[in-house]
């Protein structure tokens, strides 16, 4: 689904909008980042969307506990099959509890792996309803005589180590871990505070009801400047790096529950202090690949409008010069050479437009400003558009997910990699079709292109593009491998062409008005 229809399926009232799951308003930023599906929902809710929010939730947690019962007995039984997105957790736990020799405690365990599996995954997707993961745990824990509270901190410990959460952008992460804890564990509300820049606390992540209240907040307060917290409804501890506290974890609690809030606030933490060391790189990273792309895209922009000021400036005069040319040669004529110069007049004419074409095509692509003033995705579509119109191949272009929280010099490293691929479609491939497609993820943002051309040796290639200085794709691959990504080129002689740009995901550095005002007048200056 493109994000056209995306927006159309919305506008109809998607029925799998956040407001339909219930989500807490502390919820948000989780249910906003973290959508995997945001332009495809689960095939489980697609397959059952007609019957209502309960009865869908109510068929996947029977799924889960079917799929949690065969497996710890052993036996075959994929539930009701509502869910097939949950085969592959499956797949591995039943490898887990062959590899444990299949004794009931291994298969029992294995059961627990693909619980916190299934539920991590629909966590990240933003598709629970407030308690109902609980009960999709507690109801699958009945199913192998296991009690609940294990159960669900068994669920909570998984999904705080697991290698999908590892991969999360770290505010992606941080919301998760705090939905965790209100949603398996003993918390009534979360939030995740440390010291601003200003001084002043602030809040990087929440979840439950009024989690950024003034008690918790004064709580994480007292415990970022060393006081412990006495109140038996509210627990705080500090989360370490470098073994000093950066951030306070902050929870409300009912005081029967106060003493078992403790152990999974104390986890949290743990899990915290890689995350928000990450956090504190990306925004390095993020503050860093502004630097290094600005150079590059100054000098571009100025060759745009050095273009514009220059040689497409000539073409305007040459062209005034050539009607004149026309009415005095034409003066001077018969009919009958009047007529034959007129037709040369015409083909001159129409080349000439062909090159103001190009060049202010050309004026306008170079310009970092295009793909970072303009949405995105219709910068790129213009691209495809003016490749079927000048070449006559027959292109396509698709958006999956949400590309619309890139950073600017991600989306500047994006346009130039599906720029040059189809430049390199139109000069050399010979091909009738191109696809591209733009995916956004949880975690990454990926690029491709591919035609179905004449294909090339891409070792033979590339030594002779470095040979010869052009560096083409490998320019843009640097520029992509600079921000943390990667490309990749699959090429065959006669099977075409695939370029696969991969960029990670992280929350941008923000960037006052009068900044970008700066950034754009030091790039035009």
């Amino acid at each position: 689904m493109t994000a056209d229809a995306h927006a159309r399926a919305h506008a109809a009232g998607n029925p799998h909008s956040s407001a339909e799951f219930g989500v807490h308003p502390g919820d948000r930023s989780l249910v906003r980042e973290a959508h995997c599906w945001s332009a495809s929902p689960p095939e489980e809710w697609v397959y059952l969307e007609s019957t209502g929010v309960a009865a869908r939730h109510t068929a996947v947690i029977d799924d889960l506990a079917a799929r949690v019962d065969a497996i710890s007995r052993g036996v075959e039984g994929r539930g009701h099959g509502v869910s097939p997105r949950f085969d592959a957790c499956e797949r591995r736990a039943r490898a887990l509890a062959d590899a444990g020799g299949d004794a009931r405690e291994t298969r029992r365990a294995a059961a627990v792996e693909f619980l916190g599996d299934a539920v991590t995954m629909l966590a990240l997707d933003g598709a629970w309803e407030p308690g109902v993961a609980k009960h999709a745990v507690t109801t699958a824990a009945a199913k192998i005589d296991t009690a609940p509270g294990a159960a669900l901190l068994a669920v909570f410990l998984h999904a705080l180590g697991s290698s999908e959460t590892a991969q999360l952008p770290p505010q992606i992460a941080a919301d998760l871990f705090l939905w965790l804890l209100v949603e398996l564990g003993p918390a009534e509300a979360a939030s995740l505070w440390t010291t601003g820049t200003s001084g002043r606390p602030e809040c990087l992540a929440a979840a439950g009801d009024a989690p950024k209240s003034r008690r918790l907040r004064t709580a994480a307060v007292g415990r970022l400047d060393g006081h412990p917290c006495s109140s038996p409804h509210v627990r705080c501890v500090a989360v370490q790096r470098w073994d000093r506290p950066f951030a306070a974890l902050v929870a409300r609690v009912s005081p029967t529950e106060s003493p078992r809030l403790g152990a999974w606030l104390r986890e949290a933490a743990s899990a915290l202090s890689p995350v928000l060391e990450r956090e504190t790189l990306f925004e390095r990273n993020a503050a860093r690949e502004r630097e290094l792309v600005s150079a590059g895209e100054r000098q571009l922009l100025r060759l745009g409008y050095d273009l514009h000021d220059g040689p497409l400036q000539e073409i305007v005069a040459l062209a005034q010069d050539m009607r004149l040319a026309r009415e005095q040669i034409a003066s001077l004529l018969d009919e009958t050479g009047a007529a034959r110069v007129a037709g040369r007049f015409d083909d001159l004419e129409a080349r000439l437009t062909e090159l103001d074409r190009g060049l202010r095509d050309l004026a306008h692509s170079v310009r970092p400003t295009t793909a970072v003033e303009r949405p995105l995705e219709h910068v790129l579509r213009k691209e495809v558009e003016t490749l079927t119109r000048t070449t006559g191949v027959e292109a396509t272009f698709t958006v999956e997910g949400d590309i619309s929280d890139l950073t600017d010099s991600q989306k500047i490293a994006l346009y130039r990699l599906v720029q040059e691929s189809l430049a390199n479609v139109r000069k050399h491939s010979g091909a009738t079709r191109a696809e591209v497609c733009i995916r956004g993820r949880t975690s990454y943002v990926e690029a491709t292109v591919s035609d179905n051309g004449r294909g090339f040796d891409i070792h033979a290639t590339i030594e002779r593009a470095l040979r010869t200085d052009r560096l083409g794709l490998a320019g843009v691959g640097e520029r992509v491998r600079l921000l943390g990504g990667s490309v990749d080129i699959e090429a065959r002689i006669g099977e075409g062409v695939l370029v696969r740009g991969t960029l990670p995901r992280w929350r941008p550095v923000e960037q006052s008005p009068a900044e970008r005002a700066a950034a754009l007048y030091v790039a035009t200056a």
